[in-house]
């Protein structure tokens, strides 16, 4: 059914959370890509409670659920809203790691400190 959108959308969903949330605290992933610095998935999960369609006006609900210098778990619902139904659940699990070994890092200060002060804010 092509009305329907594909539960890989979700996903992509939760993305844009996640970029809405670094420009909320005022970081740019490309400066974080040019300090070496990328945020990967370790670990996903989403829970879909009602189907969304073409043309849904859908909003992203996005917590920091646990903050370190190592990693971030945020937690999703995602919402129509037009009827405020939940969509969908999610969870995921990110860790910071240097881009160029793929090994964990501890996350400067300079985004750190704001990502941690807007998590707090929520």
């Amino acid at each position: 059914m092509m009305e329907i959108a594909h539960h890989t959308n979700h996903l992509r969903w939760f993305e844009m959370g996640r970029i809405e949330y670094f420009r909320r605290c005022g970081i740019s992933l490309w400066d974080m890509m040019q300090e070496g610095i990328v945020f990967p998935i370790t670990k996903v999960s989403c829970e879909y409670k009602e189907v969304a369609r073409f043309d849904d006006v859908l909003r992203v609900e996005l917590t920091v659920a646990s903050l370190s210098r190592a990693q971030c778990t945020f937690t999703y619902r995602i919402i129509r809203d037009s009827d405020n139904a939940l969509i969908c659940t999610g969870e995921t699990q990110n860790v910071f790691t240097a881009k160029e070994t793929g090994k964990i890092i501890r996350l400067p200060d300079i985004f750190f400190k704001p990502m941690k002060a807007v998590a707090e804010e929520e």
